[in-house]
């Protein structure tokens, strides 16, 4: 029988590793689902917002395709925006707009530049293209009982002016850091298509760069339901462009790519009160996670944290054993945090910010495993 081959680029990629669902870690563990704590996917730890339980419960028509353009949602978030509607396109979450923006603008011979570390759907999705991705390393520097990444501005500005599209997460996943505006003016001057990632910039005291879009013919600000509305499950995402891009993304796209349910839970949580109430008091436990792990650093000086502006916080180990141990021993535990093992993240974990008493159950464990050496 003959083998049929996959194109050349595919068959050394390796496949995007997602979380496991909760209900296979129950049965390892032997513990109720209700008993994890999941703080490895930068998830909403809230109960579903209360409108969008009312949207879903009331869905009709289910049989019927979807709006293809999403056009309630959409003037929705144009008149929040105080933007032209036209600016703006739905997605099934906004690595859908991700894969879009590298199949519209990136022939094979271009260069998709990124950071390290970063999100890693860029690098994926890439290679998914066959396009070449190239990352600028940033420097670690550990400075007290705080470490940053810190980046190289004039390298990757050199780097980018021979690239065609540049990816900036602001704030940047896995550490929390905001970018700073007059970086951001520079990189738009250039010919290149710059593309702002801001998942998580409702947890940020920075601004979001919507605002510029009027102004930029080469700009793409990224957003998600998935974050602070608390609609992962749902995958529903959106970009805000100049007009011809958009246009240009529309004519690819799939045409019912967002369900009715995603829809019809994001125009609710528009308008929900509970939505920032829930960051508030999200960034009030975050700052408080941060003090309590302050407090542990100066006592066993194993450690690094990352100041952050997302729903998440980066720390940094001494050595690559010492991370992968307290996973293991926080998985024991019903305790879910992101563990890297690729070589640029393999000293670090990443804890996202849950309700207030998974917090501290989170620092009473680091504090045994600290205190045992386990």
């Amino acid at each position: 029988m003959t083998k049929i081959k996959t194109v050349d680029h595919l068959v050394s990629i390796k496949s995007y590793n997602g979380v496991k669902p909760l209900e296979v870690i129950a049965e390892e563990l032997n513990i109720p689902v209700t008993k994890i704590i999941k703080l490895d996917g930068n998830e909403n730890p809230y109960d579903p917002l209360p409108e969008v339980l009312a949207a879903l419960s009331s869905l009709k028509n289910i049989s019927n395709y979807p709006d293809m353009m999403c056009s309630n949602l959409i003037q929705d978030l144009a008149k929040k925006e105080n933007l032209d509607a036209n600016n703006f396109i739905i997605s099934a979450g906004s690595d859908e707009l991700i894969e879009l923006l590298i199949k519209a603008y990136a022939n094979p011979s271009d260069t998709v530049l990124s950071v390290s570390p970063t999100f890693g759907m860029i690098s994926f999705l890439a290679q998914v293209h066959g396009i070449k991705h190239v990352a600028v390393s940033q420097q670690l520097v550990k400075k007290e009982s705080f470490a940053h990444y810190v980046l190289d501005e004039n390298q990757f500005f050199d780097v980018a002016k021979q690239s065609k599209i540049v990816f900036i997460a602001r704030p940047n996943n896995p550490d929390g850091y905001v970018v700073s505006e007059k970086f951001i003016e520079r990189l738009v001057a250039l010919p290149v298509l710059v593309i702002i990632d801001e998942a998580y910039i409702e947890f940020s005291d920075s601004q979001s760069l919507a605002k510029w879009i009027p102004q930029y013919d080469n700009l793409v600000i990224l957003r998600t339901f998935s974050k602070a509305y608390g609609l992962g499950g749902l995958r529903v995402g959106y970009g805000i462009m100049p007009n011809d891009i958009r246009n240009i993304l529309v004519s690819i796209k799939q045409p019912y790519n967002v369900n009715i349910a995603g829809q019809k839970a994001a125009f609710a949580a528009l308008s929900s009160p509970l939505v920032d109430q829930r960051i508030v008091k999200m960034k009030k436990t975050r700052e408080w996670f941060i003090n309590q792990l302050k407090l542990l650093q100066d006592q066993y000086k194993t450690f690094w944290i990352h100041p952050s502006e997302a729903c998440y916080v980066l720390l940094t180990f001494e050595s690559p054993e010492v991370p992968k141990n307290l996973y293991e021993h926080l998985y024991s535990k019903g305790i879910l945090v992101r563990y890297y093992s690729s070589s640029d993240m393999i000293n670090n974990l990443r804890i996202s910010i849950g309700l207030q008493e998974n917090m501290v159950k989170v620092i009473e464990e680091l504090k045994l495993f600290l205190k045992g050496g386990i």
